[in-house]
């Protein structure tokens, strides 16, 4: 069966991140996740959480190199507007920033391979641009970009920060396409919000 009310991976991240000295990891890829399974149990210490959702692999830009670095950069280091996201959004955040670039608007995006502790280096990367955008597949409250804009404020940036998740709700039983649809966290969704939010036309 798909995704159904009870069994979503939308709470994990807000609950981990309340219990002190969790680290937590998000592979997007199958790569990644074989080299973070690895540093789970041999290089890291205390409780490590690796979330990876069920089902296939998903789109990954071509040229893409997956490592086990905190965090990686796609697309234009100058661009001034910017993704931040993990997991499977990252997918989603390639393919609407291939989108823009189509139209002649560069984009970067970070993603985040350690959600807990976030690196500060991707928080001064992100920090360069004009405006940041935080994508993730999880609730608000407590989330990783609520996380991500208090270190994003402590560097005294004074950009614009749009932050797009999922309310403390249930998400009803669908697909994962159409949840994410339904949630503006698939493609078309971060690319109307980046079009909206940005004001591009």
């Amino acid at each position: 069966g798909e995704d159904g009310e009870t069994h979503q991976g939308i709470f994990d991240v807000p609950f981990l991140s309340s219990i002190p000295n969790v680290t937590i990891l998000a592979p997007s890829y199958y790569e990644e996740l074989r080299g973070m399974m690895e540093d789970a149990v041999r290089n890291l210490t205390g409780v490590v959480a690796v979330r990876y959702p069920r089902g296939k692999q998903l789109y990954k830009p071509l040229g893409f190199l997956c490592g086990r670095e905190k965090y990686a950069v796609w697309g234009d280091p100058s661009a001034k507007i910017c993704i931040v996201t993990y997991g499977r959004t990252f997918s989603f955040a390639c393919m609407a920033s291939e989108k823009l670039q189509e139209h002649g608007i560069p984009v970067k995006v970070i993603k985040l391979n350690w959600v807990r502790p976030m690196d500060p280096d991707a928080v001064k990367e992100a920090s360069r641009a004009e405006v940041v955008l935080f994508f993730e597949e999880g609730i608000l409250q407590g989330g990783a970009g609520e996380q991500f804009s208090y270190l994003l404020y402590q560097t005294g940036y004074s950009g614009r920060y749009v932050l797009r998740g999922v309310d403390a709700k249930f998400v009803r039983q669908a697909t994962m396409q159409q949840s994410l649809g339904e949630l503006g966290l698939d493609a078309e969704g971060i690319y109307q919000t980046i079009v909206t939010e940005c004001g591009l036309w």
